[in-house]
């Protein structure tokens, strides 16, 4: 790949760049979750016991005339509120 800074495509507080790579039609950029914690979308508490992992696979916009996905190694965690209905929480990269 050309000298594009892709860390400024992503938030580096939250995620770390794995590697790029490109093929004749796709750029893969693989990303992995930062985070060490998470608040619940349903009670609102946050919360450290870590769950497992998953990887999310994104379509993003075209770039240099190329497809773009996204390969994200992202984090889930429980809720330890003892009355939140939530059973595991995956994390939010907005």
């Amino acid at each position: 790949m050309n000298t594009l800074d892709l860390d400024s495509f992503f938030p580096k507080e939250k995620l770390q760049l794995i590697k790029a790579e490109q093929t004749n039609d796709i750029i893969h950029i693989y990303l992995k979750s930062k985070t060490k914690s998470c608040v619940c979308p349903k009670c609102g508490q946050s919360t450290e016991e870590y769950h497992g992992t998953y990887v999310r696979h994104v379509q993003d916009l075209p770039f240099l005339g190329k497809n773009v996905q996204l390969h994200i190694k992202a984090h889930e965690y429980k809720c330890t509120n003892t009355d939140c209905n939530a059973s595991t929480i995956a994390e939010n990269f907005n």
